[in-house]
């Protein structure tokens, strides 16, 4: 098959970096999750009934809406409680709508479905889900317990039995005044409507359409809080009523993007838009994913490693050693389980400031050791897992290229190991998926392969065949959600640049003659 046309790689990258500057959300789709707790939350919202056609029109053949598995039980939950709040809500016009009675039945069997499902097992891999599984079980079954509607299935859901509803009764009694609790302000209830310990970043709660709507409160507010009523507003009106899992991560996505594309070879004035708003004083204080987020040691050394491809230099990063656990490095404070994603970061940068010879080498050499030994016990057959992705393929990305650049010796084996899994991993059809072929998986695996053994044997073969699946499905999208939110979410603009990414760096493979070998 004769491959497409090559793509103008140094144009897209220059839409890319526009769009990244013009749209804070990243290109995020529509969330079933955040749109059923505005339902829910703020019916005098514009855009209310948009809001309730589009849980309707999304709803699955089963019932369910989302997924796959057990990431549809949180936004299943949230739809069904959002379309039970309307019809409790008796005077809501909305309540007329046509099919929401009949949405809100099946939707009440998926989640019963889903619920016996975890029960004994897992629980759902969503943020927070234990969480969010109580809270929207015990809403649900009190509007239940007062909805008189005579063709509404009526029967209580029940808590899955490795779900404790103790977090979630810490979480609405203080723990909700800790800044990184604010994204999921939503599952405190009245307590923290209007709240003065709540502070919002230009109108927004913890970049949350959700957060910010359940500090608003379900009456109109009145002009002390216009800015936060704008954000909403202006949120809605991009997807026409629904809303996406995150108001911004713009910090993380142009740091990612831009660290993407500088590994890639894409020229320095190309993207060097992408670093004129990121926060100056992420060395010694660090930086959140987006103004209004908390605090996180990933996004802090992402900005680090954008501004070092710049500059060639990396600042001192005085603000990693706040995230030092011992043998690895927390994800934020004061808790955060440990993610592989977030430690390969930070060993990038520290690696690369050792290599200036700093006053603290034998500091930073000590956590490099301590990182590597981390990141290489928890390799399984070859990859990585983290809970912020549900694919392996991005934290393997992450890991090997960390532990080739800064690994040494002692690591070989773990790259020559993540190497293999990922050729044999590779599908028929050239792509790779957890689930099923995607272009971002795909960008991953090349990204891989190229950073680290581009000269291995069956290298060249994966790569061109990798890319022209990339050529034929990676420019246009949409794109599956394989990012862990609240439910899953796809980060488009940040897809593109690992897309564009892993386009430049396989151009020259692709355009080589093939070897012998291959």
């Amino acid at each position: 098959m004769r491959n497409p046309a090559e793509p103008d790689v140094p144009a897209l990258v220059d839409d890319l970096v526009a769009d990244a500057l013009a749209d804070p959300t990243g290109g995020l789709y529509p969330s079933v999750y955040e749109t059923g707790r505005l339902v829910s939350l703020v019916p005098w919202l514009t855009g209310h009934e948009s809001r309730i056609r589009f849980l309707i029109d999304d709803q699955n053949s089963d019932g369910s809406w989302s997924g796959p598995g057990s990431y549809a039980l949180a936004p299943t939950l949230s739809a069904v409680e959002a379309l039970l709040a309307v019809l409790d809500r008796g005077r809501d016009p909305a309540a007329a709508h046509q099919g929401l009675l009949d949405s809100a039945n099946r939707g009440l069997a998926a989640a019963s479905r889903l619920l016996a499902g975890v029960d004994g097992t897992a629980p759902p891999g969503t943020l927070v889900a234990f969480l969010v599984v109580p809270a929207l079980v015990g809403d649900i079954n009190e509007r239940l317990a007062r909805i008189d509607h005579e063709r509404l299935d009526r029967r209580r859901l029940a808590l899955p039995s490795n779900v404790s509803a103790e977090p979630l009764v810490r979480l609405r009694a203080e723990g909700w005044r800790n800044p990184v609790s604010t994204h999921y302000l939503e599952l405190v209830g009245p307590v923290a409507t209007r709240s003065a310990d709540v502070h919002p970043v230009s109108g927004i709660v913890g970049c949350s359409a959700a957060a910010t709507a359940a500090w608003l409160g379900p009456d109109r507010p009145g002009p002390a809080h216009t800015e936060s009523v704008r954000f909403l507003d202006q949120t809605q009106a991009r997807l026409g009523g629904p809303v996406p899992g995150l108001t911004s991560m713009a910090w993380f996505e142009r740091a990612w993007v831009y660290d993407a594309l500088a590994a890639a070879g894409v020229p320095a004035a190309r993207i060097a838009g992408l670093l004129a708003e990121l926060p100056a004083n992420a060395s010694t204080e660090g930086a959140p994913a987006a103004p209004g987020f908390a605090h996180d040691s990933e996004t802090s050394a992402l900005v680090l490693l954008a501004r070092a491809w710049a500059t060639n230099t990396v600042e001192q990063p005085r603000c990693l050693w706040d995230y030092d656990a011992g043998t690895h490095f927390l994800t934020t404070k004061p808790v955060g389980a440990p993610s592989p994603i977030s430690n390969s970061r930070i060993l990038q940068v520290f690696g690369r400031y050792l290599g200036q010879a700093p006053a603290d080498s034998s500091r930073c050499a000590d956590a490099i050791t301590r990182l590597g030994r981390w990141l290489r016990d928890g390799q399984t057959d070859g990859h990585w897992v983290d809970r912020w992705h549900v694919s392996p393929l991005y934290a393997t990305l992450c890991c090997t290229v960390a532990l080739h650049q800064h690994g040494g010796a002692e690591h070989g084996a773990a790259v020559r190991a993540a190497v293999d899994w990922v050729l044999a991993s590779q599908r028929a059809n050239g792509s790779w998926g957890v689930w099923d072929g995607t272009a971002e998986e795909t960008a991953y695996a090349l990204q891989t392969l190229l950073l680290t053994r581009p000269d291995q044997a069956g290298v060249a073969h994966a790569v061109r065949r990798g890319r022209e699946f990339l050529l034929q499905h990676g420019l246009t999208g949409p794109h599956p959600p394989l990012w862990i939110g609240k439910d899953l979410y796809a980060p488009v603009t940040l897809i593109r640049g690992a897309v564009l990414s892993a386009l430049a760096l396989s151009r020259h493979r692709a355009l080589a003659p093939a070897a012998a070998t291959d």
